[in-house]
């Protein structure tokens, strides 16, 4: 068959308001060809706001289960919202029309391209067909689930689907890896410790701030302020390079934190930090140099800084 383009789907789809049925399951599609399966998983959005929900096609285990964890803690890997994973998404606005985006991680979200939308149609029009199933039997998400496997549609010929268990995956490991070049860890030992010096710093993705380029990417800023007057000490926006991606980019954090310090000509006694993960990924460096850092709830002179 001819399938739908996948807006008119996902005005099928949302013309079947189920969206709060589907939200507490997640379930796959898994079509021939391709390499990942596709894990769908509904975001409701909080109202009033102009999106009403998002509903979520994460492409492979590896990206959904960085989805679940970070869900249960944000702090988790490298991930600070969902956009940020490779996925398809169906956007549902408030007024009842729908968009559908590629997300990849440091990205904007873009239009689908010509080569997508027969994937993304197929992958939809099964999640579809799994949510009217779901209307008339709300346990069909879970039929697996004693199996230690989810629910997926999968499709073993072309236009051929059937019901399948999808054991579940265990996930990689996660493996962080912060090093300081020994020359920066040299200058900074030799340069004046302001033991009474308290910086505040984040670093955080900044999505009205996107680079002027074909594929834009959002900038995200590495900010630290001097806690007493507000002064801006740093203020470095980056972006994910090609190659290296967001991991590589949380990682590079760290020692470009400690190159601007070393620049400055001081390092502070104390840092204040709103962030866990940020929290994590310099303590590595609190080995090597005796400052000390803290988490707080809210760095109200940090956040002024970053209202750009």
């Amino acid at each position: 068959m001819t399938l739908l383009p996948p807006e008119e789907i996902g005005a099928k789809m949302h013309a079947l308001k189920l969206w709060g049925r589907i939200a507490p399951f997640n379930w796959v599609v898994k079509p021939t060809g391709t390499v990942f399966p596709y894990f769908c998983t509904l975001i409701e959005v909080p109202q009033p706001n102009p999106v009403l929900c998002r509903f979520l096609m994460i492409e492979g285990w590896q990206t959904f289960h960085d989805y679940v964890f970070t869900r249960a803690d944000r702090n988790y890997g490298v991930y600070s919202t969902p956009m940020e994973l490779p996925h398809f998404e169906l956007v549902v606005l408030a007024t009842g029309e729908v968009k559908v985006f590629r997300h990849d991680a440091g990205y904007v979200p873009r239009e689908l391209s010509a080569q997508e939308k027969p994937l993304v149609s197929r992958i939809m029009w099964e999640a579809y067909g799994v949510m009217m199933r779901i209307e008339s039997d709300d346990r069909l998400p879970l039929r697996y689930s004693s199996e230690k496997a989810m629910f997926a549609r999968v499709e073993t010929a072309k236009g051929v689907w059937e019901d399948a268990p999808m054991p579940i995956v265990p996930p990689n490991p996660f493996v962080e890896k912060v090093s300081f070049a020994k020359a920066d860890i040299d200058r900074a030992k030799d340069i004046p410790f302001a033991t009474e010096e308290t910086l505040e710093v984040d670093f955080r993705i900044f999505p009205n701030l996107i680079t002027q380029e074909p594929r834009p990417r959002y900038a995200y800023i590495l900010a630290a302020v001097d806690a007493e007057t507000g002064e801006k000490v740093v203020f470095d926006k980056v972006s994910v390079s090609r190659d290296g991606g967001l991991k590589a980019l949380w990682e590079s954090m760290p020692p470009r934190l400690l190159k601007n310090l070393i620049a400055r000509g001081r390092i502070p006694g104390n840092i204040r930090l709103l962030s866990g993960r940020v929290f994590r990924m310099l303590r590595p460096l609190c080995v090597e140099i005796p400052f000390k850092i803290s988490l707080h709830d809210s760095l109200p002179r940090l956040e002024q800084a970053l209202k750009v």
